[in-house]
């Protein structure tokens, strides 16, 4: 006999993956995957304009583009595919357990499975994404702002280092607002170190908000402190260069996910128990023409 997680257990499995990451929450909801597995996403392309041409008393205007050249409205297609088909088969035995307890045992067993393993898995995925900085590069890496920056981070410079960026998506006419800058913890307390904080009544730094991992603003830009494996070549196999911190614009980032299936089986041939089946879906992109809305900072020597 099959159990539907979706029924059972679906609701408060999928509010802990939400709650746990510290990506889910902070990208684009203007596209819907829904029912397929790619889409593509159109671009109109602008002109920048011209000098409105007047002719002069006696020339004849026939021929005169008083608007400059007509252009014809031009797209760009960026197509996107979910890629990262995961999974994951566990037995719980039954043991003395009774049938209740083998559904509440399987509803642990898959909060610490989502917990320990396919949280960071998707987390440090999709930070490798927006960074661009993978063996396979995605077709926006040469598009996002990627500076070279061998100096390590200190509680001396790090406020210098973070407020370049924001300069830079400032420049790049990037709308700060529901921007996050992706730090790691040894660097994240470095910050907290810096002369600029040390006055925790600091405006720009007070008040951390309740969402995931934010704990507070440095120049109007959200702070979130993740494990500092999250963005060494180290922890995070998907990088292949050491990042000291990326600054995100909500709007420039898609982290589609789905939830294939979900379900224990209860005494399946050959066990004595509960077998958990899960299969996850989902991928991580950055649209293309707001790449600029990302910044990284790369720890190059």
């Amino acid at each position: 006999m099959a159990i539907n997680l979706a029924e059972k257990y679906s609701p408060k499995v999928v509010e802990k993956f939400y709650k746990d990451s510290v990506i889910l929450g902070k990208s684009n909801k203007e596209y819907d995957w829904d029912g397929v597995q790619s889409i593509k996403v159109w671009t109109i392309t602008t002109h920048a304009p011209t000098a409105y041409l007047k002719p002069a008393n006696n020339t004849s205007a026939v021929s005169l583009q008083r608007y400059g050249t007509t252009y014809e409205v031009e797209d760009t297609i960026q197509t996107m595919t979910l890629t990262q088909d995961r999974a994951v088969s566990l037995s719980v035995d039954k043991g003395n357990n009774t049938e209740q307890m083998l559904i509440k045992n399987a509803g642990k067993v898959m909060s610490l499975e989502l917990r320990e393993q396919f949280v960071p898995e998707f987390d440090k995925y999709a930070l490798a994404r927006y960074s661009g900085l993978m063996t396979s590069a995605p077709s926006w890496a040469s598009l996002v702002t990627a500076v070279n920056d061998g100096t390590s981070l200190t509680k001396n410079n790090i406020v210098e280092k973070i407020s370049d960026g924001v300069t830079a998506l400032r420049n790049n006419m990037v709308d700060i607002n529901d921007c996050y800058l992706y730090i790691g913890e040894s660097n994240f307390a470095k910050l907290l170190l810096a002369p600029e904080f040390i006055n925790y009544n600091n405006p720009t730094f007070a008040n951390a908000h309740l969402e995931k991992g934010v704990m507070g603003k440095i120049r109007g830009v959200e702070v979130v402190a993740v494990p500092d494996d999250y963005l060494n070549t180290t922890g995070n196999t998907n990088l292949s260069t050491n990042v000291h911190f990326m600054i995100v614009k909500k709007g420039s980032v898609l982290v589609p996910t789905k939830i294939k299936d979900m379900k224990v089986h209860q005494d399946p041939p050959g066990l004595s128990g509960a077998l958990l089946e899960v299969r996850w879906l989902y991928d991580a992109f950055v649209l293309e023409t707001k790449a600029k809305g990302v910044y990284v900072s790369k720890a190059v020597a």
